[in-house]
């Protein structure tokens, strides 16, 4: 599902436009209206749109500097440009910075839809080849497979089961493919992920591929890219194996959503008691141990609610009992992922760590001795009290270390140094701090530059400006900085200066 924001200072069109459409029938939702500029940036910034529908004559900040302003940061959003003038200079404009779509206010609902339709193609072909970080890349597939093992193991709904994993996935936004290889035998596995690994690489290198192998079937899904989905039935049914095996079949299908996919997935393959999973081209196999995967599950939420050295003693006997290397790992990297989503002790950087080192080990006897000792190293040590998550934490330190950055935002930090999906994110830190992301960043900005207003003169301003993230543009950091003060910045030096001198 696509995101959209409206901006018009014209309160009668914006909430017309909103409600003439039925945007949840096109795969799209409306998460809020801006009547400016300034209210649409901060917006942007806090949820990430995928299409704005914006205005270009609006007070504080235009159409045209909030398309420019955005097309400097590493979002993706997509701008419709709503106008009642007609100008050429205003579309000449808007394309130098990417935008194709220019509607007159007078245009109908059908020729709103049209452009919407245009610019989502365009949004679901930038999201199929988004750079996918390898940190994130192998946080997505350890969690996928430790979701398909709880599914297997565990006497819950699978909603459940996934809301364990929101910081890492999108379960709910993006929309997914999945494809059906059937008269795979086992032999072969591995001859096929040989060949889809090198056509993956040449045809979408930055797409994560996601597999479930059982009784000769492959299930593949990823999320819904531009191209053509009948290029890849055709080499699935083309590929030729060494010594003799029947023909491929395929048949394949669309989910608006992660979620409605896994629910079909885990469906049909929790009836077998051995189920393959494809983690980056490579072959993880899964067993049934339901009572091994309930039992520390239990163990380990028992020591984090009571803190007791008896339930980690135990949890740490039991998986000294495991006797099968690659449960083991899979059974390690659940236990650490619900300790880092659960518990403020494993950072996402330690749990990327850990899930890299463990995919390494081959010595079942020395991964038990590691599993041991990062157990107590990790649970003996009470973690800090603090008003806020690790997770805020790291977003506030992240926000000072950058703060001159004027493209600094929530989708950087969250994919790029949190490795975490950016609606979690967002939503945890307003919950947590009371206040949404722009507003926080906004606050911190002035804060700073009224601490270097104060030894400042008037021909300052401007290098304040950049120091506190808002670029070359001065005019920029004077509205910001009356929109939070009341006063424009040399009000405020003269204001200083004043009570200086009395």
């Amino acid at each position: 599902m696509l995101k959209l924001i409206i901006t018009d200072d014209e309160r009668i069109i914006r909430e017309s436009i909103s409600t003439i459409i039925d945007w949840k029938k096109y795969d799209i939702e409306l998460v809020g209206l801006c009547k400016n500029g300034l209210e649409a940036y901060d917006m942007i910034l806090d949820e990430s749109p995928d299409i704005v529908l914006t205005d270009i004559r609006m007070p504080g900040m235009d159409g045209l500097e909030l398309i420019r302003r955005i097309s400097e940061t590493d979002l993706n959003t997509q701008f419709i440009i709503l106008s009642g003038f007609g100008e050429f200079e205003y579309a000449k404009t808007a394309m130098k910075y990417g935008v194709r779509h220019y509607l007159l206010k007078s245009c109908s609902e059908l020729q709103i839809l049209e452009s919407i339709r245009e610019v989502a193609q365009d949004c679901y072909k930038k999201s199929s080849s988004e750079h996918s970080y390898p940190a994130m890349n192998s946080i997505r597939h350890n969690v996928m497979f430790t979701i398909l093992n709880n599914a297997i193991c565990q006497n819950r709904p699978y909603d459940e089961i996934m809301k364990d994993y929101d910081p890492y996935l999108d379960f709910y936004f993006s929309s997914y493919h999945l494809f059906y290889v059937y008269f795979l035998t086992q032999d072969h596995l591995e001859e096929f992920l040989s060949q889809l690994k090198q056509y993956a690489h040449n045809h979408f290198p930055e797409m994560t591929i996601h597999g479930i192998y059982v009784n000769c079937t492959l299930l593949l899904f990823f999320k819904e890219f531009a191209g053509s989905y009948q290029d890849l039935s055709h080499f699935f049914v083309s590929m030729r194996f060494t010594g003799k095996s029947p023909s491929l079949e395929t048949e394949d299908l669309s989910f608006k959503n992660l979620r409605s996919l896994l629910q079909t997935v885990l469906d049909k393959v929790k009836r077998f008691s051995m189920i393959y999973y494809i983690n980056d081209f490579h072959i993880l196999s899964s067993c049934n141990y339901s009572f091994i995967m309930e039992e520390a599950d239990k163990q380990l939420g028992a020591f984090l609610s009571s803190g007791g050295t008896e339930q980690l003693d135990s949890l740490i006997d039991l998986l000294s009992e495991v006797n099968d290397l690659s449960f083991l790992k899979q059974l390690s990297n659940s236990l650490m992922l619900k300790i880092s989503t659960l518990d403020s002790r494993l950072s996402t950087v330690d749990l990327t760590e850990w899930l890299l080192n463990v995919s390494q080990e081959t010595d079942l006897e020395q991964l038990k001795l590691i599993l041991a000792e990062k157990l107590r190293s990790l649970l003996s040590v009470s973690p800090q009290a603090s008003a806020v998550s690790t997770m805020t934490q790291q977003i506030y330190d992240y926000v000072t270390e950058h703060l001159s950055d004027p493209n600094l935002t929530l989708k950087r930090i969250a994919e790029q140094h949190l490795f975490m999906n950016t609606d979690y994110v967002s939503k945890k830190f307003q919950k947590e701090t009371g206040t949404r992301f722009s507003n926080y960043l906004t606050d911190v900005r002035i804060e700073r530059a009224k601490k270097l207003l104060v030894s400042a003169g008037n021909d300052k301003i401007q290098t304040i400006a950049e120091q506190v993230g808002c670029g070359n543009s001065p005019q920029y950091f004077s509205q910001l900085f009356k929109k939070k003060t009341g006063m424009t910045p040399s009000a405020y030096i003269a204001r200083l200066h004043g009570e200086i001198s009395i």
